[in-house]
Parts: structure tokens; sequence; C-alpha cells
């Protein structure tokens, strides 16, 4: 186990701004840090850093913490692995209180199959390296495409060799299992025996986006035909899906080229590994494959978190074109700006870049980029001529493609340029796009509605007849509309020299959700307008509010302010010390009792935890939940103390 004192160290020292940069690009916003959630889809930035807390927040899926729970959540780490890798980062030796080979051993799957795969890339490396044939054979290719022995050893590049199972034998020695070797991919087995699954080939370790190998791509150097006319032995071999690689979520290159994609706010796109190889080598880093296949959703989404711009680097080739222009719908929907750069016929960009150099590499990508829907209207018209069926099918296609465009005024510019193009009327382009818009939102609001006729019958077939009706409230309601309150007559006050009262209120929740969700889409508009550096009275702006609850919500609650009910006072013996209190006293007593009544109901739910374990003798348990109750009520007297509490024993 790590120690405490090496806990404490990685949690001081950890900035929770530099442990997001390695995975989302933010750009700043006032005290803030934003950008696009790396946790769910998202058009509209709504996830958030404060260093001045040192702590995350998304506002679309309610995602939040320190540094060590977003590598939890976005790394699917356990708690020590997510300690381990900020340790690693921050070059902070850990000290345990016991090391031994059996905790080695018992850790989870993934974990194994990581440290199988860093073996294996290890193990393909020596054989690279350090034996007469992957020297003569496996090196000498490499050397041949011109990759210098830095590059080598930046991608980790190795050779497979010419043997039945002489990585299985080395790996079983090493005391790795047949049965993690077989889920990692990396052995087979037939007939009761086990052999390499990469045999005499150049091998390519696959990085996740964290820098740890999660697979491998291996290429034939000799010719793919055997002896047997039924079996051809393909160029390239990758490893099969496993847990922890799932190739339609993976960029070739990403770990290695992440930094400099936010550096230069542009990941070029191009499809092999050499491509990637040969580019980063002539200094061009921010570059990532997509290893051949058509782009999915997930692998622009893994752009998204570094970058808006995207650059596509193919053959100029009919071949290239079409590979191009496949997935172009999946980045439009994504909201990325999109171009392509055709090079010449038989170039590709590993070629290209030995034969010209870097600069005229770049220049010649800057110049040569073009928009990606203006090049498919123009392609597209060109191929069918003066053809009019095939004409409609092809504008047909480009307006699927505008209209995928969430942006208005980007929207309207692709229809004005694509009207020339195509030579149509403009209104028909408008028109055609406005259909598909129209559908596209009918299916979404139909859904929507499913959704919450779907909750309301369920609501219904919930409610208890047989008890009185005691509240219809949901719980910690009062608390939560207080917060409401202050926030709308206070929100854009000062609160401090760092942050507005609505910054202070809406960091003090970053790992609460509301109970009452029209409150919570109010906080949410708080936040947008925080971010976007609006006026925050234009959350107080009726005309910009979509949805009836929320408007109705701030109708009711700017209508009906708060008042002091002397009488009610009295009766409960509470003594008020100024009825003119300031704003800035308000807010710090509306958050103490909402944290007072959130201590309450997690007291509640461990009563029931307690319950529950004493009932089925889960001794353990119990015992963790007592300590844990404990804790809670010790701050439950300090917060009564500051609210002037009475605590009613139970």
């Amino acid at each position: 186990m790590i120690t405490r004192d090496t806990i404490a160290k990685i949690l001081d020292t950890a900035q929770i701004e530099d442990v997001v940069r390695d995975f989302v690009n933010l750009k700043k916003a006032g005290s803030l840090l934003k950008g696009n959630c790396p946790f769910h889809q998202e058009k509209t930035p709504s996830f958030v850093v404060n260093p001045n807390k040192n702590i995350f927040k998304c506002f679309g899926c309610g995602k939040g913490g320190d540094s060590v729970s977003f590598i939890m959540e976005h790394e699917k780490f356990n708690f020590p692995e997510a300690l381990r890798y900020l340790a690693n980062k921050y070059h902070i030796e850990i000290e345990e209180t016991q090391v031994s080979n059996e905790d080695k051993q018992v850790q989870d799957e993934k974990e194994s199959l990581l440290i199988a795969l860093n073996y294996a890339a290890k193990f393909y490396q020596t054989q690279l390296t350090e034996t007469e044939d992957g020297k003569a054979i496996g090196l000498s290719y490499f050397k041949e495409r011109g990759f210098l022995d830095d590059t080598i050893n930046t991608f980790q590049l190795g050779y497979s060799p010419d043997s039945y199972d002489t990585f299985y034998k080395q790996a079983v020695k090493d005391g790795y299992s047949e049965e993690m070797l077989l889920k990692a991919g990396l052995i087979k087995e037939k007939n009761g025996k086990h052999y390499d699954f990469f045999r005499d080939r150049v091998m390519f370790p696959i990085f996740n986006v964290s820098g740890k190998v999660v697979a491998f791509g291996g290429r034939m150097l000799k010719s793919g035909k055997t002896d047997n006319p039924n079996v051809y032995n393909p160029k390239y071999i990758n490893t099969a899906e496993t847990d922890v690689y799932h190739k339609s979520q993976v960029l070739y290159g990403i770990s290695h080229a992440k930094a400099e994609i936010r550096k230069h706010d542009v990941c070029y796109l191009v499809e092999g590994y050499t491509d990637v190889i040969s580019l980063y080598q002539a200094g061009i880093k921010n570059v990532v494959a997509s290893s051949g296949t058509a782009l999915t959703k997930e692998q622009v989404q893994l752009i998204k978190r570094f970058t808006q711009n995207m650059v596509i680097l193919y053959d100029g080739d009919a071949a290239g074109v079409k590979a191009a222009l496949r997935g172009l719908d999946i980045v439009l929907e994504q909201g990325l700006n999109v171009k392509l750069v055709l090079l010449p016929d038989s170039e590709d960009p590993d070629s290209f870049v030995k034969k010209n150099g870097t600069d005229a590499t770049l220049d010649f990508i800057q110049k040569k980029q073009q928009d990606f829907i203006l090049f498919k209207a123009t392609q597209g018209i060109e191929e069918v001529k003066n053809d009019p069926v095939k004409k409609a099918e092809v504008i047909k296609d480009i307006v699927e493609s505008i209209a995928k465009v969430d942006d208005n005024i980007k929207r309207q510019l692709y229809i004005k340029h694509c009207a020339d193009i195509v030579e149509v009327p403009e209104n028909i382009l408008v028109n055609e796009t406005n259909k598909i818009r129209t559908q596209q939102f009918k299916k979404s609001k139909e859904f929507n509605q499913e959704d919450a006729t779907a909750i309301n019958e369920y609501v219904k077939t919930d409610v208890d007849h047989s008890q009185p009706e005691v509240s219809k409230t949901p719980p910690l309601y009062h608390q939560e509309k207080d917060i409401i309150r202050v926030l709308l007559e206070h929100g854009d006050q000062e609160m401090n020299e760092k942050e507005s009262v609505a910054e202070h209120i809406i960091f003090e929740l970053v790992d609460v959700e509301f109970k009452t969700e029209v409150f919570g889409k109010i906080i949410k508009l708080y936040m947008d307008a925080y971010t976007d550096e609006t006026p925050l009275e234009e959350v107080k702006n009726l005309n910009n509010i979509r949805e009836n609850d929320v408007k109705d919500c701030l109708v009711e609650l700017m209508s009906s302010p708060y008042e002091l009910s002397p009488n009610w006072f009295a009766k409960h013996e509470i003594v008020v010390k100024d009825a003119n209190r300031t704003y800035k006293t308000d807010v710090i007593s509306v958050m103490q009792r909402f944290r007072y009544f959130k201590m309450m109901e997690a007291i509640k739910i461990l009563d029931e935890k307690i319950k529950t374990a004493d009932q089925s003798g889960n001794f353990e348990e119990m015992i963790a939940s007592i300590m844990k109750k404990m804790e809670l009520m010790e701050v439950r007297k300090q917060l009564a103390k500051e609210i002037q509490t009475v605590i009613h024993p139970h």
C-alpha cells in the first residue's frame, strides 16, 4: 500500500490544470479554464477547471473532483493506479508499506494486460536491436525508411522473429501466464499448442492517449504468398480487440502528438504508421493516423479534446479521395473545422516529407488545404458532368452534410458557396437544409417527449397511496431553492478578491447534484454565463429562456422575494442578529445550511448501510460504515455550531 505521506505529497503537488491539459484543450475564461468535456459528447464547452480550488467540474454531465478523480474517471484507473500515474508525472518517489510478488500479481485484469503488452514491446525492441535477424531484417528496413535511432526509440519500434514460439517461451519463462498472453492477443492456441501471433514482422506498438502500449501492428516484409495456395499472409496484422484496446477509439501517435496538437491548435490526420513517424521525425509532430480505417466518432472526439481544427492529409489518387470523404459527416457533427490536403499522385505523407523537407511540406499544407464541404461539392459536380439525375443526388448529399453544421453563420456561408459551385439558386439549398434540420429536430423532440412520458408514468406508478401524503417536495428542496435565491439576488457581486458570489457557490457545489432538476438547470445557466463571459444579469432575462420550467421558476423567485417573519422566528426562539445583514453573510449562511442538511442525508444513508451489514453478518462493512458515520457526525457538530442549529438525538 502507498503510504499516507506519499499520498499527501501527490495531492499537494498535482495541479489540476496541468493534469487536465494532458487530455483536454483548455482556454482561459476569467479566473477559470474551460474546454470540451472528455467524459461526454458536447459541442459547447461546459467543462471547467478552477486552478484556485484545484478542482474540475462539468456542468453538462455533472462529473467533478480533483486531479486523482479526474485520472480515475478518464483512464478508468482505481485509486492506487491514479496515484501512481500522478507520481510518475511529477517525479514523486512512491513509498509503500509493503511490496511483494503476490501484491504485484494480484492486480485487476486491465492492469495485467497493460503489463504484458509493455513486456512484449520491450521484447520486440530487444529483438530488433540485439539479435542478428533483428538487425539484418527489421532494423535495416527501418533504416531504409530513413528512421533515425531516436525515432525508433521514441515509437518503440521492434521486430518479431521468424519463429513458432520464441516470444511465448520467453514470456512464460519470465512469469507471464498463458491466459494473460492469450487475452492480450500476443499468442494463439491450436491443437493444444501455443504459438506467437506476430512472427517475422516489424512491430509498431500502439499507444493509448496516456502513453501505455495497448496493442501492436505488425508488418510483413516478405511476400504474403505461402506454399498453400489457399492461405495468404496479409501485409499488416493487428492485435484483436481486448479489454484495453478498441480500434475505433484509438489513434496511432496520439500520445506523442497531443501536446503539439494543443500547441499548434491543429491536428494533421494521415492514414498509416510510417506517415506519422516520418512527419514526426521531420518536426511535424501534431500528427495522428486512423490506421487505414474509416474515421469513427470516438476518434474525432479524441481529437476534439485537444483542438477544434483538423487537416486530413491523404493520397491524391481516386482511392485517397474516397478515403478522405469517408467519415465527413461524423467530423461535422462534432463541430470541428476540417480541411483536406490532397498530395500529388503516387505520393503519401511519408514519401512527400522525405522528398521535400519540413518547410516545403508545411508550406504545401498551408497553401493546398481546402474546406471539406466545398471540396465535396466541387469534386461531386465534376464527377457527374451534366447528368441531371446524378447531379441531384450529389446536391442532396452536399445538403445533408451542410445540415450537420450547427453554427448558423457557417451553415449560411456553406450554402452560399455551394450554391455557386453546383449552380442552383441559393434558396433551394436553404429550403432543403431546413427540411433536414427540421426532421432532425422533430426526432430529437419526439425522443425527449418519450423520455418525459416514461418518467411521468414511472412516477405515477411509484406513488404509495396507502401512506398519507407528507410532502411533494424533494429532499433538500428548500435549501436548494435558497441557494438559487442568493444567486439571483447577488450572483454578480464580489465574494472576495478572486471570485464572485456565483463562482463561489458553483464551485462549492463541485461534487453535488441537485435533487430538484429545475434548480440544477439554473445553476448551469449561471455557469454557462460565467464561462462565456456573458453578464450574469442575462440569466434573469426571460426572453433568453427556452425551457418553461426554468422560466416559471425564475418568475416565481424574482417576483416573490424571501422575507423574514418576526412572528415565526419568535415562536421558534430564534434570534436574528441583523435583519439587514450583508449579502456575503447571507451567502455563507445559505451554503452552511445546505452542507448541514446534505450531511444529515449522508448519515441516514450510513445508518441503512450499518443496519443491512449487521443483518447480513458483514462486520467489516458495518465497522467501516460506523467509522465513516462518526467522522460525519463530528463535522455535523461543527456545522451545527456555525449555523446555530440544535441536533436532536436519534
